[in-house]
C-alpha cells in the first residue's frame, strides 16, 4: 500500500508467488486484495496486481470469492517459450517441453500451454486449464530480466537471432489477444548484454549470491565465465545503447515496433481480447495463422506467420470478398526507415483461395468488410 500510495504506483509485480506460502485461515493474498481495492476506492484510482507464477494454475487471477488469488494479471511464461523456441531452434536445449507449432497455437487460443500434461522438465503433470480466461488477465514477452539475465553471456534476444526473425517476433508479441511486455531495449534491439548484478553490502550476503551463480552456471562450461553481479563493472556492462535506436537497422526495427503498437491501439479488433473471436491454426510446423474480430463480427484479420525459410501458402477463411493486405514485415519501408505501402487483394466467391508467405515473414491482411488503416 506503501509503495502505492506514497509513490504514486500504479501497479505491482510481484515475483515468484509460487514460493509464498501462507496457510493461515486468511492468507496475504486476500489481504493484499482486499487492502488493494480499498485504497482503489479511497484514491479514485485503479491500481493493478500482476503476478508472476509458475503454477500454471488459474486460481492465481479468480476472483478471492470463488477460492482464487485475486490478481488482475500474471506473466504468461509459455506463450515466451512456445515462441522462442520455434524463432531460436537452440532455445530447445533450454524449454526441451517446447517447439511443437501446435503448442505456439495453444498459447494464444488458451493460455498455458501445460495444462495437465506430463512435463519432461518437470518429471510430473503440470498446470490446468486456461482455456476461455479473457487476454487481459495475461502478460505476454519475448524476453525479460530472467530471461536475459540468467544467461551466463547477457545474450538479449537480438543478439542470438537476426533481425527477420526479430520482427517476427515483434509482430507475435503485439498481435497477440495478450498484454504485451517489451523488455527495455527490445523495441530497436539494443545489442548490449543485460547481466544479473547487484550492489549489496553484507559480506555473507554478496558471497552466497556470487556462490549461486557459479553453481547455476556449471553446467554451461566452455561457454565462458560468468559475470561477478557484484562487480560495478557487471552494471556498466549493462547499460542500454540509446543512442542505437537512431542507427540503421536498430531504427527500422524500432519503426516496426510503432508501427504495430499503433496498429494494436487504433485497430478495432484488437480492441477485442476474448477468446471466443480468436483462431490460431498451424501450417505444419512452418506457420501460423491468427484469425480474429471484432466482437460483433463486422471486422476481421488474419495475422499469417512464416517462421521458416521456404515460402509457404495458406487458404483465406470464407468471410469477405476482398481482403487488403495492411502489413508486410519484408517491405523495405522496415530496413530502410521508409513508409509501408498497402496492398488490395481482390478475391470472389466463397472457395479457398491461397495467399503466399515469402520466408521469414508476416503479413497482415483486413477483411472488406470493414477497411481500416491507422492514421
Amino acid at each position: 500500500m506503501f509503495w502505492f500510495e506514497i509513490y504514486h504506483v500504479d501497479g505491482l509485480r510481484l515475483d515468484a508467488i509460487h514460493a509464498i506460502f501462507d496457510s493461515s485461515a486468511e492468507s496475504v493474498w486476500q489481504v493484499l486484495y482486499q487492502r488493494t481495492k480499498d485504497l482503489e476506492k479511497r484514491t479514485g484510482r485503479p491500481l493493478y496486481l500482476t503476478a508472476e507464477s509458475d503454477l500454471n494454475n488459474p486460481f492465481v487471477i479468480k476472483h478471492p470469492d470463488i477460492g482464487g488469488f485475486g490478481f488482475d494479471a500474471q506473466w504468461l511464461d509459455d506463450f515466451h517459450h512456445a515462441l522462442y523456441v520455434i524463432i531460436h531452434r537452440e532455445g530447445k536445449e533450454r524449454y526441451e517441453d517446447f517447439g511443437a507449432m501446435e503448442q505456439l497455437a495453444k498459447a494464444y487460443t488458451d493460455g498455458f500451454v501445460h495444462s495437465g500434461e506430463f512435463v519432461t522438465f518437470r518429471r510430473r503433470k503440470h498446470g490446468a486449464s486456461s482455456a476461455g480466461i479473457s487476454g487481459h488477465h495475461f502478460i505476454v514477452f519475448n524476453q525479460n530480466h530472467d530471461q536475459v539475465g540468467n544467461r551466463i553471456g547477457g545474450e538479449r534476444l537480438s543478439m542470438l537471432v537476426d533481425h527477420e526473425r526479430i520482427k517476427l517476433g515483434a509482430a507475435a508479441l503485439l498481435l497477440s489477444p495478450y498484454i504485451p511486455l517489451l523488455f527495455m531495449g527490445e523495441e530497436y534491439a539494443d545489442s548490449s548484454p543485460f547481466f544479473y548484478f547487484v550492489s549489496h553490502s553484507d559480506p555473507q550476503l554478496i558471497e552466497a549470491v556470487r556462490e549461486g551463480r557459479r553453481r547455476e552456471f556449471e553446467r554451461f562450461k566452455g561457454a565462458g565465465d560468468h559475470h561477478d553481479p557484484q562487480d560495478e563493472s557487471t552494471f556498466n556492462l549493462s547499460k542500454l545503447n540509446w543512442q542505437q535506436a537512431e542507427d540503421g537497422p536498430h531504427r527500422a526495427i524500432c519503426d516496426w515496433h510503432k508501427h504495430l503498437i499503433k496498429l494494436r491501439k487504433t485497430h478495432p479488433v484488437f480492441q477485442n481480447l476474448s477468446k471466443n473471436h480468436f483462431r490460431a491454426t498451424p501450417i505444419n510446423e512452418d506457420g501460423l495463422i491468427l484469425h480474429r474480430q471484432t466482437t460483433d463480427g463486422s471486422q476481421h484479420l488474419l495475422c499469417a506467420f512464416n517462421f521458416s525459410e521456404k515460402e509457404l501458402s495458406f487458404h483465406r477463411p470464407s468471410v469477405g470478398k476482398c481482403w487488403k493486405k495492411i502489413l508486410d514485415s519484408t517491405d523495405s519501408s522496415w530496413s530502410d526507415g521508409g513508409q509501408a505501402h498497402q496492398e488490395s487483394v481482390s478475391l470472389s466467391g466463397t472457395v479457398a483461395y491461397n495467399f503466399e508467405m515469402p520466408p521469414l515473414s508476416v503479413l497482415v491482411y483486413e477483411s472488406a468488410q470493414g477497411h481500416f488503416t491507422p492514421e
